[in-house]
């Protein structure tokens, strides 16, 4: 059963992104993406290194939305609906919940980095782990954050597989 997670009443504000009288405002359907390679080799979104190395890779408000799911699942493991218009203004992203609004271009680049998934047009699965950066994406990194990563690879991952 999915549960509802509702962070904010709906917004019923004049304005041309308001959603129509009586209509409901887009709701998502948030689920585990559930990987055991990650499980045992990656790290959770709540984890320090998120905020540590892919903050630099995907910015602010993909983390903290990231973060922000992730809390739900822990409340609602079988998964939660949640509106985008209340996300978005809970995430300080604004109104806007258009193609090229913040929360939708923060959904797609979750989306490109392969941190959450869309299932159908209003389902999303989000990692319940995710993956230390890529060689490329370290390179990406400013040199202290590259030199502080390979310190954490060689303390955090001489154990693991």
């Amino acid at each position: 059963m999915t549960r509802t997670a509702v962070d904010l009443p709906p917004h019923r504000g004049s304005g041309p992104i308001d959603p129509s009288p009586g209509e409901p405002p887009e709701r998502l359907t948030v689920k585990p993406w559930w990987d055991s390679r990650l499980a045992l080799v990656g790290v959770r979104p709540d984890d320090p290194y998120v905020e540590r190395f892919w903050l630099a890779i995907v910015g602010p408000s993909t983390v903290v939305l990231l973060r922000r799911f992730t809390r739900g699942l822990d409340e609602h493991p079988e998964g939660f609906r949640v509106g985008l218009l209340e996300t978005s203004l809970a995430l300080g992203l604004g109104r806007g919940t258009g193609r090229n609004a913040p929360i939708s271009r923060t959904l797609a680049r979750a989306e490109t980095f392969g941190l959450m998934r869309r299932t159908g047009e209003h389902g999303l699965q989000v990692r319940t782990h995710l993956p230390v950066l890529s060689a490329r994406q370290v390179r990406q990194l400013p040199p202290v954050l590259r030199r502080v990563h390979a310190d954490w690879v060689r303390i955090h991952r001489t154990d693991r597989p």
